[in-house]
C-alpha cells in the first residue's frame, strides 16, 4: 500500500511541513540534498540504495517499511550527533507508545533486545546558498521474517514481528517527525 502523503499533514513549528514523496527513490538522503530549500520531509515507498554509517547498506522492504529524511533548518544550530540523539529518542518514545520496548544503541541505532529495528544517519549539506543538516531514518515497520532474511550482517526485527499486526506507516512517520520537531523546539527555545 502506498503512503498517502501531502503537504501540511505534519503539524510542525521548526521543520518545514512540505513533503516530497515519490514512489521510488535511490535514497531519501540523496534526494533531500537536491530539495533542501523546498521541503521538510523526503520519503518514498521503495528506496533502492539506502545507506547508513560508513556506507553500510540499509534495506527497507518496499511498501512495508519507512525510509525518510528530515531536513532541519540550519538556524536551529544543533550539531549532528545531537540531532541523531533527538531522532533516536523520538523513535524510542513512539515505539513505547506502541508497547514495543526499545533502546538506543549508541551512536545511531534502535534495538529491541538484541535485534535492530531502526537506524539514523545525519549528514551536513552545504551548497552555495544554504547549509543544513539532514537526518535519514529507516524503520522496519511491516517487514516479516522472510523480508528480513535479505539482511545477513545483524539480527533484525520489525514492528510487525514484535506486535503480530500491521502498523500504519503514515501515522508512525507523522508521530516520529512531530516528536523530533517538539524536542528541537525545547532545545532551541530554552
Amino acid at each position: 500500500m502506498l503512503l498517502d502523503l501531502h503537504d501540511n499533514f505534519l503539524e510542525t513549528k521548526i521543520i518545514n511541513s512540505n513533503v516530497f514523496y515519490k514512489e521510488e527513490l535511490e535514497s531519501t538522503n540523496i534526494e533531500a540534498r537536491k530539495l533542501i530549500n523546498k521541503y521538510g520531509i523526503v520519503t518514498c515507498d521503495k528506496q533502492t540504495h539506502g545507506h547508513g554509517r560508513h556506507g553500510r547498506k540499509w534495506i527497507s522492504t518496499p511498501y512495508k517499511d519507512l525510509a525518510f529524511t528530515v531536513i532541519v533548518p540550519d538556524e536551529c544550530n544543533i550539531n549532528g550527533q545531537n540531532l541523531v540523539d533527538i531522532a533516536c529518542e523520538s523513535i524510542v518514545l513512539n515505539l513505547q507508545k506502541l508497547d514495543v520496548q526499545s533502546k538506543i544503541k549508541y551512536p545511531n541505532d534502535i534495538y529491541v533486545e538484541d535485534r535492530k529495528i531502526a537506524g539514523v544517519l545525519c549528514e551536513q549539506i552545504v551548497t552555495d546558498k544554504i547549509t543544513a543538516p539532514i537526518i535519514g531514518i529507516g524503520i522496519n515497520v511491516n517487514s516479516n521474517l522472510d523480508d528480513l532474511k535479505l539482511v545477513k550482517d545483524k539480527l533484525y526485527t520489525s514492528l510487525f514481528i514484535e506486535l503480530r499486526e500491521k502498523t500504519n506507516r503514515k501515522k508512525l512517520l507523522k508521530n516520529v517527525v512531530e516528536k523530533i520537531d517538539d524536542i528541537i523546539q525545547t532545545q532551541v527555545y530554552q
